[in-house]
């Protein structure tokens, strides 16, 4: 069965050679029941270890079944371990986080044994060494003679024509070491068994052939009986582990020992989250960087913000509006965009003055830190920011607070309202436009001022007798009175000088309107012409604080607005953050919209550039920091698993088996990582208060995000379980676990 020819083995350590035998010529053969004895050092357990497959052997040869072995490589000797050994080691090589029945059941296992044809299998053997009751025990809990029984019913679970068993009875008492090496007997009569021991008495009555060495050498070769003969020697069969094994082991070794447990899921936490942390404030920088600078055309540069109109230039309807409010992360849509560039402002011509965006009172969604909500179309609530100067004493100061609108457009005096309520602008909004919230009436005369401001007017008097073209409306004061009737105007006495018989009074005059998307006229007859004297009587206005009125064409209101109160062709659609602001102006292009998506619309220096590019390389550079730190913590704490996985490799693993298991112990171990780290970052977006971070995650983190952190965690897992398994097989099985006991 097996012949050693001259067989000797060396250890080699700093420049040292040490002899472990040397010269050893036996033969072994199915059968016997073999007693190697020797005082301490002698090289018994090194023969052994070499007969087994455990260590190599460096002059002659063993043969195995007439076959040479010396050009064995590790995978053929983890062959040959499977096929023909079971080892009962004197220091037991069990593992101790298991329960008796999963280190009996480990070796099935790896032999391709399913789980419920190996639960019988073992609840025998843990019978037959008198375990009954200790099933459910980890192994750490067993006294020395009990951690023995399982080395031995281990041994015997793998039925190999050779057990080799290095002072299996050592930590035994009596009667129960007689028990085993009675079982050890029964056994020999159809395999080899060969046992190292120091009381050969106890096995005497038993072994049909003794082995003494001393130094290395054989002194003496006894044969005390003859064996029974067996003709076959039997070779075991077996199958790669299972799929569904494998996954119970992957799973069992996560979470088997709770601190290592930890510290990984720890380790992994660490990864992830800091990964995560890193990529969110990059990605909120580089989309923030990306979305600073300035404009010179635009007033209002919202990143927000996207300006459309329609691809073939007609107006935009409410039901347009509607659809677009439905699309998905739109804030809010202003029907009439130049509304957006244009600003509002109240004063009590005192010393109180504040102007902003105009928005309806329906839009407001925040709360009323000072005074109330509106109530009618005279009350205003304004919306300021608190380092504000109007606000920084007593903003209560400014409620019920009587004011007049100004604008760029010249109104109607008498108009008066009344701020009722103020709302401060969070401080972390730091761009939020500082906003006057009004009636509905207002906001569409509004609609109507702002028409006027960005518009051109001109003025055909007398069939062009006198002539003013495209000028801005302010300039040629065109002002609305209700004392005017429709299709009326008043005029002042210039008028008189424009005409052959020196009197306006029932001529002509056509004032039209043009701009991007509309022309537009109106045709008046002059109904009165007023000179200083009858400026007050005719308009009703007094000249002495309205000097500027003088010259002013008056016009019924309705007249006027009709030039202005025209569809929207150009609106602005607010994304609810900047991020979706190219997704939003994709789906607009889909509906026919031409967009201008405002963040794409501002100008940038050289600083930030370099800024972006410099966040850039720090990112990465932590990112690979953080990579390298996790993957030498984890392979660190690893460590406290190689007699784990020298002891598999001890019952036949092989280098992939062993692969597998320590990939699907990290990885179940990098998925709750995973899992844990996803629902920290969800509960944090969820209740911690509001800031750049949490926004961060929340607007700027999404799947493909999320999933490349999961592949960098996974990657990390699978790298350091194959570079570690590798690690561990490029010395022999008993070097590799000597080294970690």
């Amino acid at each position: 069965m097996i012949k050693l020819d001259n067989v000797s083995k060396f250890y080699y350590s700093k420049g040292v050679i040490a002899v472990g035998f040397s010269k050893v010529n036996l033969s072994f053969k199915m059968g016997e029941f073999v007693a190697i004895t020797g005082e301490s050092g002698s090289g018994k357990s090194t023969l052994l270890n070499v007969i087994s497959g455990l260590d190599s052997y460096e002059e002659g040869e063993m043969y195995v079944n007439g076959l040479e072995t010396s050009h064995y490589s590790e995978k053929d000797f983890e062959d040959y371990r499977r096929r023909y050994i079971g080892n009962i080691f004197q220091d037991f090589n069990l593992v101790n986080s298991y329960t008796v029945f999963q280190n009996i059941e480990l070796v099935l296992l790896l032999n391709g044994m399913k789980k419920r044809d190996a639960k019988k299998r073992v609840n025998e053997l843990i019978e037959q060494v008198g375990l009954t009751g200790y099933s459910k025990t980890k192994a750490s809990k067993l006294s020395g003679g009990q951690k023995q029984r399982v080395a031995i019913a281990r041994a015997l679970a793998k039925d190999t024509p050779i057990i080799i068993a290095d002072e299996p009875t050592g930590s035994l008492d009596v009667e129960s070491a007689k028990g085993i090496i009675e079982l050890l007997a029964e056994v020999a009569k159809n395999k080899l068994v060969i046992v190292v021991t120091h009381n050969f008495e106890q096995v005497k009555p038993y072994v049909t052939r003794k082995i003494k060495m001393h130094d290395g050498k054989i002194l003496e070769d006894i044969h005390l009986k003859e064996p029974e003969v067996v003709e076959d020697v039997p070779e075991t069969s077996y199958k790669d582990i299972r799929p569904l094994s494998q996954l119970l082991l992957g799973v069992r070794n996560a979470f088997n020992i709770p601190v290592k447990f930890l510290l990984l899921v720890f380790v992994f936490l660490f990864i992830a989250v800091s990964l995560s942390t890193e990529l969110a404030i990059f990605k909120h920088e580089r989309f923030e960087n990306s979305v600073d600078g300035y404009n010179w055309i635009f007033n209002s540069t919202d990143a927000e913000r996207i300006i459309i109109k329609k691809n073939d230039e007609s107006p935009i309807l409410k039901s347009d509006l509607e659809e677009i409010e439905k699309l998905q992360n739109v804030d809010k849509v202003v029907e009439t965009d130049l509304m957006v560039e244009s600003y509002l402002g109240i004063t009590d011509d005192k010393n109180f003055y504040f102007h902003g965006n105009a928005e309806l009172i329906d839009e407001f969604d925040g709360k009323i830190d000072v005074g109330r909500m509106p109530e009618n179309s005279k009350e205003i609530l304004i919306a300021a920011n608190k380092k504000n100067y109007f606000f920084e004493g007593k903003p209560e100061d400014i409620i019920d607070k009587k004011v007049r609108l100004f604008k760029n457009v010249p109104r109607e005096e008498g108009e008066e309202y009344v701020v009722v309520g103020i709302s401060f602008i969070d401080d972390f909004k730091v761009d939020e436009v500082e906003t006057l919230y009004i009636s509905q009436e207002l906001i569409d005369q509004q609609k109507i001022d702002v028409h006027k401001e960005y518009s051109f007017s001109s003025i055909n008097f007398d069939n062009g007798s006198y002539e003013i073209k495209k000028i801005q409306y302010y300039e040629q004061k065109i002002i609305p009175s209700e004392r005017v009737k429709k299709g009326e105007a008043f005029v002042s006495e210039e008028f008189n000088g424009f005409v052959k018989k020196g009197t306006a009074l029932g001529k002509n005059i056509n004032i039209s309107v043009t701009n991007k998307y509309y022309t537009d006229s109106v045709d008046l007859k002059v109904s009165k012409v007023y000179t200083l004297k009858t400026f007050k009587s005719i308009t009703g206005i007094d000249l002495k604080d309205n000097e500027w009125l003088m010259g002013a064409i008056f016009v019924n209101p309705e007249d006027l607005n009709a030039l202005y109160d025209k569809p929207t062709y150009q609106s602005s659609v607010f994304a609810t953050e900047a991020v979706y602001v190219d997704e939003i102006a994709t789906e607009l292009q889909k509906l026919g919209y031409d967009t201008l998506a405002l963040k794409d619309a501002r100008v940038t220096d050289a600083t930030r550039t370099i800024m972006r590019i410099m966040t850039l390389f720090v990112t990465a550079g932590l990112a690979i920091l953080l990579t390298i730190i996790g993957y030498f913590v984890i392979r660190i704490i690893l460590r406290s698993r190689n007699v784990y996985y020298s002891t598999i490799r001890m019952l036949g693993a092989n280098e992939r088996i062993a692969r597998i298991l320590l990939i699907l112990d990290l990885f179940v171990v990098a998925n709750i990582a995973y899992v844990l780290t996803m629902g920290g970052i969800w509960a944090f977006v969820e209740y911690a208060p509001k800031n750049f971070l949490t926004r961060a995650f929340s607007i700027h983190m999404g799947f493909p995000d999320y999933a490349a952190i999961y592949m960098l965690v996974a990657g990390i897992s699978f790298l350091i379980s194959n570079r570690y398994s590798k690690s561990l097989f490029k010395k022999s099985a008993i070097s590799t676990y000597i080294e970690e006991v």
